[in-house]
């Protein structure tokens, strides 16, 4: 019977290890997620810029059409 509670205790103890554990693991995933989130951000608004400047050469192609018209005539 004495030898019962120490082992709770053991596992007890062991328990309370590996909730410490998961709990910096979390922890350090947080911060991945946090930097991950930070570089979306970035992805983001470097597409956005990259889509602004297609659409400008898009547009550029029927300003040049326009212009090769009225001087052409």
């Amino acid at each position: 019977i004495e030898g019962l509670p120490s082992e709770m205790l053991i596992k007890q103890d062991s328990m309370v290890d590996e909730v410490r554990n998961v709990k910096a693991e979390v922890k350090d995933l947080k911060g991945e997620v946090v930097k991950l989130n930070i570089q979306t951000g970035e992805n983001t608004r470097a597409i956005m810029k990259l889509a602004d400047r297609i659409e400008q050469l898009a547009d550029q192609e029927k300003r040049i059409s326009k212009l090769e018209s009225k001087v052409f005539q």
